[in-house]
């Protein structure tokens, strides 16, 4: 769905809310997957409907009495914040937000998104600049550090613990905090990175992600469940809804578009569910297409047309996301050994893999190629979570005998940086998609937010 789409659904349920139309907006909040308004939403806030209405019989009022047709969708919106002062609606903020929003018409991307992105056929291969990661802000949990995701803007990073608990934390509050006046204490600090803390699993997280669009964070774990939460709402610290399973759920991931959600389980086959329809998972008719043992990860790619899945059976798969049917299997990807984690790059051209056999490995789509392989370290216990960092020019990896998370460069294959500080196995590693900043999840109870200060070439 749209996100124009998605806001006018918003403007109804706040409407249907505000209006007294409890049922009715009750139905279309567990169907669009947007959240109730909280009760101490305001009245004009609720209304806003009512009086967008308002703005367009205006424009349309004065133009109809000038003789003048009715102005296209896309003509009647550059002319509403001319008119706002007009109506005496306090809604300049809004079009404000949406022009730094814009994306640049000939690449769809944001500004502040943009990168060259990682692509072994350029001629001239983009300067890179080698950064020096440090740590600016640590949370602690009760247990161990499992698993973190960012948001698709970057704004805030979620943390998944052994202990049950989930926090969301404010990534610009975490940039501006100064870790070394404390090693301990800092979840209180003044500027209160952690803006929301989730208590509503039975047993260990396994694995986040947020909704492309609207503000929903989705958690799977040991307990066969999968959870979601509105992290728009201050005093929520349950889920309002959640899909329950037969098995542990190991990985989850949300399609571009926020419509589907792809989960895999310790089951061999991979469910797919329609946010419309949690229920009822869809998964493949085809019995060659399932892998033989529990799923490690699975991803979507960035345009959502294909997805990846790893699993314990020692192999990774290509799937096509429409048909849900495997395009591609590389066996025995990792010399048999597990692969645990998997993305794609931005272009789509590349697959990054990490296993169990302390390796890391880049594959060329389209032939299957492999075109990179570091080697980092002994025979793994844990999983080696690998992740590119936004622009692709590195990838992030940890190392279990040292405690650290570890740098290398995408293109070489060289070690980069090693990011110490940890005092125990780091179990997960994770890169903001807009900017060099990341994000080391560790045995050691804690979170670890890093940001690169440029050192060179």
């Amino acid at each position: 769905m749209k996100l124009e789409k998605r806001n006018l659904y918003q403007l109804i349920l706040a409407e249907l809310h505000h209006s007294g139309f409890q049922t009715a907006a009750t139905a279309l909040s567990e169907a669009t997957l947007i959240p109730l308004p909280s009760r101490g939403t305001k009245e004009d806030e609720e209304n806003r409907l009512f009086r967008l209405m308002k703005v367009g019989l205006y424009i349309e009022k004065e133009r109809e009495d000038k003789g003048l047709p009715p102005l296209p969708v896309e003509d009647l919106l550059a002319t509403v914040p001319g008119k706002l002062d007009d109506m005496d609606l306090d809604m300049h903020a809004d079009y404000m937000q949406a022009d730094l929003l814009k994306k640049d018409e000939k690449t769809g991307e944001d500004d502040r998104t943009k990168s060259s992105g990682l692509d072994f056929d350029a001629p001239n291969p983009p300067r890179r600049i080698f950064p020096n990661f440090t740590t600016k802000f640590i949370t602690t949990h009760k247990n161990s550090c499992r698993v973190a995701k960012f948001s698709p803007d970057g704004k805030f990073v979620a943390t998944g613990s052994s202990d049950t608990s989930i926090k969301v934390l404010d990534v610009e509050k975490m940039k501006t905090f100064n870790h070394t006046k404390s090693e301990h204490g800092e979840d209180f600090a003044p500027a209160k990175p952690v803006t929301r803390t989730f208590y509503d699993h039975t047993n260990a997280i396994n694995d986040l992600d947020f909704h492309p669009v609207v503000p929903v964070l989705i958690s799977s774990s040991k307990d066969c469940t999968i959870k979601f939460y509105d992290h728009s709402q201050n005093s929520v610290k349950r889920a309002f809804k959640h899909v329950q399973d037969t098995h542990n759920i190991r990985s989850i991931n949300f399609h571009p578009s926020g419509e589907y959600i792809l989960s895999g389980t310790e089951h061999p086959v991979i469910r797919l569910y329609d946010i419309n329809n949690l229920t009822q998972p869809y998964t493949s008719s085809r019995p060659q297409d399932h892998h033989l043992g529990p799923i490690n990860q699975v991803r979507y790619a960035p345009e959502g047309n294909i997805f990846v899945s790893c699993s314990k059976d020692g192999s990774i798969k290509l799937w096509d996301a429409v048909s849900h049917r495997v395009i591609n299997t590389i066996q025995k990807a990792h010399n048999g050994a597990e692969p645990t984690s998997v993305q794609f790059s931005a272009n789509q051209k590349y697959l990054l893999s990490g296993g169990k056999d302390a390796t890391i490995r880049l594959w060329e789509l389209t032939t299957g190629r492999q075109l990179q392989h570091i080697i980092t370290g002994s025979h793994w216990k844990h999983r080696l979570q690998v992740a590119f960092t936004w622009n692709e020019d590195f990838i992030l990896s940890s190392d279990e005998n040292g405690y650290a998370g570890v740098v290398w460069d995408t293109r070489s294959g060289d070690l980069v940086q090693r990011l110490t500080g940890h005092t125990n196995v780091v179990l997960w590693t994770a890169s903001s998609p807009v900017e060099n900043s990341i994000i080391t999840c560790s045995n050691d109870h804690r979170a670890r937010f890093w940001v690169a200060e440029p050192v060179g070439q």
